[in-house]
This record gives structure tokens, C-alpha cells and sequence, in this order.
């Protein structure tokens, strides 16, 4: 069951004067306005309880960050040392104040220039979220966008298919990843500078499928903040460049933050581009250019400008708008009211008994973290130029995050391992408690519609049964060197991870949600939709294909050497070469998916900007259903007209059975599309 945690919203004039709650059956949120001031906070009470138990919020003395300058000087060269990642920028405040502001190692690894705080730019990857959300939520202040209205009441150019009748997207969900749009990057970043289409006109035509209702699962979506700068323009009568700068960076105090395109020389200039490992040095990354900006896409800032902005975010008295920033930091929905899930853009993950919201922004070659204490005014950013090895940047960030604040409030850890151990001594999970759990699941955020759905295939999702009140599971962590968990069960469908720092649920439906990753939900998946059946599926007949590519050449150079005899009928030999160009075509794709596999740092740019080689495997994989349906026609024939004998017959079927298999698969993860060839 879905539950928000109760949001405030415009009503009457420009304040958050009022409180909406939301809660009902199934996943469809029911709303109702609370008038009188003294229902409200009843209200309050009883449903904001889970949300404020999740933290375990308890009173303490002001941080001591007196020490924060040394663990990070120490902490953060050993990350860019051992990840090989070129530099970071990292910015500590506290009370108002910068705490620490520094950067580390090279913004260019062939000339050596230093990272610098103030003045190296730096790609913001999704952290730019947090600016439209900004923009967005100071136009529902102002009484000029509502968090829930229909948006097809705002857009003028382009309109959401009504897929789910009585059910439309709101801003609200734009804002919390509850939209239900199919997730799709793809060719995001295909445009020079000067074919840069407007936001406009790309709100039109990267509009992906809605694949569920609204409000139903959190999934991470790029397209929900793409609309949402999108309503940002329309509210306004501005440019959403132009809104950002004068409504959020300047009062923020951002000077060196650029949302504009192209940039200003002197941003052009100062700015590291992103770097990805190659060749023992460093190759620059592609996939920043892009006209999904209010999603993260080509905005530059600094680590001192990011600085500014949390302290704004923290601020009582905002710049940013009388209620705009705690607004966005409260938790505004979650898919089961026991665990943390989403304020806007801001995600909740509390740490150490503290309330903690955090904004990760991750693109080829950058990767940055931030996140609010604001029941301490404290906020952590660092910023990495480079994707390191074995993802070291994308977990550098969380874990120089994790170690400041385990510093700070360490006694809470203790606590949380210590009510792990007593809750599951005094209820462990029964046998049938936990075999409902058992199985495979798939990420909400995981596209239904496009080839990236291929990722499900090689990286699943498992949870199995361990020994009594334990699970454990494999792909859920986001730690690169931690592939399996162990949970202990704490309550009916709850489990803790046995440190404490983590929690996973499953709700009614069955879908599981865990508190490492609050932007995302997890379904479980059917028995004939196991990844593990197609791969084996998968194996076996490209076992069968390839036999087929190597033994068929073979076989009839061999024949046409030792015998004289005529060919057989046409329709033999056609069916023959068919079969044989079935085996090519799989082992072309093979190839080419190895080729483009084989760097998962450059694998993750290329469905923003395409590449060459990924484009001829899926299309060399949509001629392969082409020859498979001819290779149909052609089996019926040879049973007909008894073209070879019986054991030859047999052994064509199943090379067409396993042509059958292999396009089959390749339909349900989307290698091959309508039409049949793909640009990429």
C-alpha cells in the first residue's frame, strides 16, 4: 500500500499554509484537504508517525566538524588513487558557514591543472533535479502550478496518452518519480550545438510510453524533470534557463552556475569534462550535450556554488522561497509507510538515527552526492570527474558520505545493530513468511520498451531464504564490492541488514522496496520470465546456431569434394543458406555486444549517444527475424516435399526451433524493433 507523508501545498495565496495528506487502498493515493488547524496536526500525528520512526530521530549536541578537513584529505586521494579517477570536489557546511571547501587531484590529467573548488566547473548530472524542483515548487508558492492538477491542463504543445483512464500525472508525481512513464534515455544526447531542438520541442519527442499508473511504484525517471521544467517555462512565460538563473541561482548566490547553452566562455573554460579510464591514462566522455537540461544534462557548477546551494537549502529564512526548501526535503511519498521514500527530487535515507536527504547525480564521467542533515544545518557534496574502475566513483560519493556522518553521530550504529540482534531473537521469520519472498525481481525503473531492457537478462535481482528470520539477496546493493546481503526479519514483511544501516520491505502486492535505494521499487518476476530460464533458453539454442554457421560451409565442401552428384531442389539449398545465415547474423550480434559490453564505462554513454557498432548488432539481430520467419516457411516445406531424409529434417527444425528461441528472447528485451533496422 502507498502512503505519502503529508506535503504542504498551495492554497488560498503564494504560502504552504496549509497541509494535504494522502493515503488509501491498492496504489492509487486518495486526497482530502484539512481545514481546521487542530485536525491537522491530529492527522499529523497518526500518519507522519512511520515517517518520523524510520529516522529514529533523537536530540543531540551541535556537530562537532572541527575534524571533517582531515578525514576528507585523507579519505578522498585514496578513492582517486585506488579508482583511478583523475579529480573531486568536495564542500562541508554547517550553520551557514563553508566547514570545508577543496579540491582534489587533476581537472585535466594531460596538462595536470588542479582541481580547484571555486573555480572548476563541473557537469551537475541529475543534481541539477534539485534546481528544477526548486523552480517548480516556487511557481506552486506564487499560485501559478499546482502539485495536483492534471499537467495535461498546463501543456499546450504536446499531451499524455490518457493510458490509465481517471488516473492522470500530476506535478506531484513529476517530482517524486511516480509518474509511470517507461524509462528511455535513449538518443538523448544525439544533437550538435547548433540542432539543439528546444525544450519544447523535446518534451515532444522523447516522450517515452506510460507503462504503469500513476502513483503505484517509485521509479526513477529522467523524463518526470525533463515535463517538469518543461511546466517551469510554461508557468513562467520564461525560458527555463532564463527562470533558473534569475529565480534560483542568483538568489542562491550561484555565480558560477550555467544552466544556458552554450555556455559563457569563461564557464567553458574552467570546466572538466568527465573522464573514463582507457589505455593505463584517461579518455574524455561524451553524452553532456543535451536539451533535457532540467533532467541534469550540460549544467555546469562548482563545488563552492553547490556549497551555496545547500546552504540555501538549509537556510530558515530561504532565498530560495518562504517554504520551498523544506518542502522539498519532507517525504512526500512512499511505496510502504515503514520505509523511506521521496521528498521532491530529494530522496529520504536516514543514517545513524539522523535525518538525512540526499541527491546523487550520476553521468558518463561525473558523479556527484549531496546530502542534508537539516536537523543539524549540515550539508556534504563531493563531485568526482571521472568514472573511476569498477564503479569507484559512483560509490566513492556514498561512502565519503556515510564515513562524515558516522564520525559525527556514531553512537547510533551501535544502537540500530543492537535492536537488529534483540528483534530478531524475540521474531524470526517463519518458513512460510519468508518462501513468500523467494524469488526473482525486477527494477521498476528498468525499461519495458527499449533495448536497454536487456540489463534485466545479465544483472537480475534475487532473494532466497537463508537460515531461520534471515534472507539474503544478490544485485540489491549499490556497493560495487558487495554483490550478496544478509537481512533479519524485524516484523511481518521487514527486514534489517545485520549493521543496521539498511532496511527492505514487501508490500502487500508483493513488490519490495529497501531503504539503499529510495528513487527505485522492485517487482517480482514470473517463473517464464526468470532471466535464468532464458539464459538457459538462450545457450542451448545458440549452441544449436552456432553448430549450424560452422557444420553447413563444412559439410558442403566436403560433399561437393568427395561426390559429383547434382544439387538438390532449389528450395533445399535456400533452406540451407538460411539456416546457415541465422547462425551469422547471431554470431555478428554476439560479437558486436561484446564489443560494446566490454567497458561498462563506455557501455553506459552509448544509449545517449549512440555507437556504430551497437547499431549493427541490433540490426543484424532484426534481420536474423527476418530469416527466422522465412526459415519457418521453409521447414514446413521440407517435411512436405521430403527434401532430405528424416534425421536431416529433424536436425533443420531445430536449428528453425532455436532461430524461434533466440528471436523470441531478443522481441522481449527489445533487440529488435518495429521497423526492423534501428538507428542508435
Amino acid at each position: 500500500m502507498a502512503q505519502r507523508s503529508p506535503p504542504p501545498i498551495s492554497v488560498e495565496s503564494s504560502r504552504f499554509d496549509r497541509l494535504e495528506f494522502a493515503g488509501g487502498p491498492s496504489m492509487i493515493a486518495r486526497r482530502w484537504r484539512l481545514a481546521p488547524l487542530i485536525g491537522g496536526f491530529i492527522v499529523l500525528l497518526i500518519v507522519g508517525a512511520p515517517t518520523v520512526a524510520l529516522a529514529e530521530v533523537q536530540p543531540h549536541a551541535p556537530a562537532d566538524l572541527s575534524d571533517v578537513g582531515t578525514l576528507v584529505d585523507e579519505m578522498v586521494p585514496r578513492q582517486l588513487a585506488d579508482g583511478d579517477i583523475p579529480g573531486a570536489v568536495v564542500t562541508v557546511v554547517a550553520d551557514g558557514k563553508t566547514v570545508h571547501s577543496q579540491g582534489y587531484g587533476d581537472a585535466d590529467p594531460k596538462t595536470g591543472e588542479p582541481m580547484d573548488a571555486q573555480s572548476t566547473g563541473i557537469y551537475t548530472a541529475s543534481e541539477a533535479k534539485l534546481l528544477t524542483a526548486t523552480a517548480a515548487l516556487q511557481l506552486v508558492e506564487s499560485g501559478k502550478l499546482d502539485l495536483d492538477t492534471d499537467i495535461n491542463d498546463y501543456l499546450n504543445s504536446v499531451d499524455i496518452p490518457n493510458t490509465y483512464p481517471g488516473q492522470p500525472i500530476t506535478l506531484r508525481d513529476l517530482l517524486t518519480y511516480t509518474s509511470g512513464f517507461d524509462y528511455d534515455v535513449y538518443g538523448w544526447s544525439q544533437w550538435s550545438e547548433d540542432e539543439l531542438p528546444t525544450l519544447e520541442e523535446f518534451a515532444g519527442l522523447a516522450m517515452p510510453p506510460r507503462v504503469r499508473p500513476p502513483r503505484e511504484l517509485i521509479a526513477y525517471n529522467n523524463f518526470d524533470f525533463v515535463l517538469a521544467g518543461r511546466l517551469v517555462e510554461i508557468a513562467s512565460g520564461r525560458e527555463y534557463s532564463d527562470y533558473i538563473k534569475e529565480h534560483v541561482l542568483t538568489p542562491a548566490g550561484m555565480s558560477n552556475t550555467t544552466v544556458g547553452q552554450p555556455h559563457p566562455d569563461g564557464a567553458a573554460a574552467s570546466l572538466t569534462p568527465g573522464y573514463r579510464p582507457s589505455g593505463g591514462g584517461q579518455e574524455q566522455t561524451g553524452a553532456q550535450l543535451s536539451p533535457a537540461s532540467p533532467a541534469g544534462p550540460d549544467v555546469v557548477t562548482t563545488g563552492a556554488d553547490m556549497g551555496r546551494f545547500m546552504t540555501a537549502m538549509l537556510s530558515e529564512d530561504s532565498p530560495l522561497g518562504t517554504d520551498v526548501s523544506t518542502t522539498m526535503q519532507q517525504q512526500q511519498f512512499t511505496v510502504d509507510p515503514r520505509m523511506p521514500g521521496m521528498g521532491f527530487a530529494f530522496e529520504s535515507r536516514p543514517m545513524n538515527g539522523q535525518k538525512v536527504v540526499t541527491k546523487d547525480g550520476d553521468q558518463p564521467g561525473t558523479h556527484h552526492n549531496l546530502a542534508l542533515l537539516p536537523e543539524h544545518d549540515i550539508g556534504i557534496h563531493v563531485a568526482y570527474n571521472g568514472d573511476g574502475t569498477n564503479q569507484a566513483a559512483f560509490w566513492g560519493g556514498k561512502e565519503l558520505v556515510r564515513t562524515i556522518v558516522d564520525q559525527q553521530f556514531p553512537s547510533h550504529e551501535n544502537a540500530a545493530k543492537e535492536n537488529t540482534a534483540e528483534a530478531s531473537a524475540k521474531e524470526p521469520a517463519s518458513s512460510a513468511d519468508k518462501s513468500g519472498f523467494e524469488g526473482i525481481y525486477r527494477p521498476a525503473r528498468a525499461s519495458k520498451t527499449t533495448f536497454t531492457k536487456v540489463g534485466t537478462l545479465t544483472s537480475p535481482i534475487t532473494v532466497e531464504s537463508a537460515s531461520p528470520g534471515k534472507l539474503t539477496t544478490v544485485g540489491l546493493s549499490e556497493n560495487p564490492d558487495v554483490s550478496e546481503q544478509t537481512w533479519v526479519q524485524t516484523s511481518a514483511g521487514q527486514f534489517r541488514s545485520p549493521d543496521g544501516e539498511a532496511t527492505l520491505a514487501f508490500t502487500d502486492s508483493g513488490d519490495m522496496v529497501t531503504s539503499q535505494m529510495p528513487n527505485n521499487s522492485f517487482s517480482p518476476v514470473p517463473w517464464y520470465q526468470s532471466p535464468f530460464l532464458h539464459l538457459i533458453m538462450l545457450g542451448a539454442a545458440a549452441a544449436v546456431l552456432l553448430a549450424a554457421f560452422v557444420f553447413l560451409p563444412v559439410r558442403a565442401i566436403v560433399g561437393r569434394a568427395r561426390s559429383r552428384e547434382e544439387p538438390g531442389p532449389t528450395g533445399a539449398r535456400i533452406a540451407k543458406v538460411l539456416a546457415w545465415a541465422a547462425g551469422l547474423c547471431f554470431t555478428a550480434f554476439g560479437v558486436g555486444f561484446v564489443l560494446v559490453s566490454s567497458d561498462a564505462n563506455q557501455l553506459a554513454e552509448l544509449p545517449f549517444t549512440g555507437s556504430p557498432t551497437l547499431s549493427i548488432a541490433l540490426n543484424t539481430m532484426s534481420v536474423m527475424g527476418a530469416i527466422t520467419v522465412a526459415m519457418v516457411v521453409f521447414t514446413v516445406l521440407a517435411w512436405i516435399k521430403r527434401w532430405w531424409g528424416i534425421w536431416w529434417r529433424l536436425i533443420y527444425s531445430l536449428v528453425t526451433i532455436s532461430a524461434i528461441v533466440i528471436v523470441t528472447i531478443a522481441v522481449y528485451y527489445r533487440l529488435i524493433g518495429v521497423p526492423l533496422t534501428i538507428t542508435v
